[in-house]
């Protein structure tokens, strides 16, 4: 059984669709979900945490519908994107609370110290809320999500305001949650540093899941955009007018660099994977070198765009 199911998910905002239909199965790891503003992200999380009740379908935590059962969301931890503190209270306090109002009991204060400690507040826990940096504060709902140890995580754009060791530190607990058996859900603007440690992603427009799976394999699917390489080369002429001849690409352009004389070959390849293992024996039978091969419209915001454009926009 997966930990999350949802079927056919919807949520209508009077003759607006928050959530279209919806049907996704996920399982332990990291899934990042990508979208504008408007797109759905919010409210798919809010019917996933039990705070919005879908129009119809259904969202299922270990098989039981999270708005029926109640009970369904102990299992789940929920950070949030905006604040909702009481601000006087210290950030072990807060956190105390929190693991008090999941049905910790006695062991609240450790489960809270063991939380604070691993998303890095513990130094900090006697400070008021209301004193504590953006940062600090987001570091505190991390530990309040993480605090009764749930099986799903689910988290609202959590490294808003963290620095970039910090974030490299929260992206590395999430690797750790993901390895030993939890399922987390990540929103996040911050698109490339999610993409990197995350199993699949899941494109969202208009309410509607429009492409999932690991970025490379979306990007393989979008077979009326090309993928644009970046290719330094010790003769990138005899090289273009090669993979030309060859049929692996479908286009070349020469883009010289900043005052440089030498150029390199910008190419339009159909088939990556065919591309990828022919380019080592052109480029012995050519006898020149590769210095530098960089995808140029393989991140998330590239993708992202193909996928609006042809799902969502008329295209194909």
């Amino acid at each position: 059984m997966n930990p999350v199911s949802i079927r056919e998910l919807a949520k209508w905002y009077g003759e607006i669709a928050g959530l279209n239909k919806v049907n996704l199965e996920l399982q332990p790891g990291i899934t990042g979900l990508v979208g504008p503003n408007g797109a759905g992200k919010s409210t798919l999380m809010k019917i996933l945490t039990g705070q919005l009740r879908p129009s119809y379908g259904e969202a299922l935590i270990f098989g039981e519908d999270v708005w029926k059962t109640p009970s369904a969301r102990r299992r789940l931890g929920y950070s949030p994107e905006g604040d909702s503190f009481y601000e006087d209270m210290s950030v072990l306090g807060f956190v105390h609370a929190m693991g008090r109002l999941c049905g910790l009991g006695a062991s609240a204060d450790a489960f809270a110290r063991e939380a604070l400690e691993k998303t890095g507040a513990l130094e900090f826990s006697g400070k008021r809320l209301k004193a504590c940096s953006k940062g600090m504060r987001q570091r505190a709902k991390l530990a309040q999500a993480l605090v009764h140890k749930p099986d799903i995580l689910v988290l609202d754009e959590p490294l808003n305001g963290i620095d970039a060791g910090g974030r490299r530190e929260m992206l590395r607990l999430f690797e750790e949650l993901a390895a030993s058996g939890a399922t987390v859900i990540v929103s996040s603007h911050i698109l490339e540093e999610i993409v990197a440690v995350t199993d699949q992603i899941l494109f969202l427009a208009q309410g509607n899941v429009i492409a999932s799976g690991p970025l490379a394999e979306v990007r393989g699917l979008l077979k009326d955009h090309p993928l644009k390489l970046l290719v330094t080369s010790s003769d990138p002429r005899r090289l273009g007018a090669r993979l030309i001849e060859s049929g692996l690409v479908t286009g070349i352009d020469f883009q010289r660099r900043r005052g440089l004389e030498e150029e390199d070959l910008v190419l339009s390849v159909p088939q990556v994977e065919s591309f990828y293992r022919a380019l080592p024996g052109l480029v012995s039978e050519l006898g020149i070198g590769i210095e530098r091969l960089v995808p140029l419209d393989a991140s998330a915001e590239a993708v992202f765009g193909y996928l609006v454009g042809e799902k969502m926009g008329g295209g194909a």
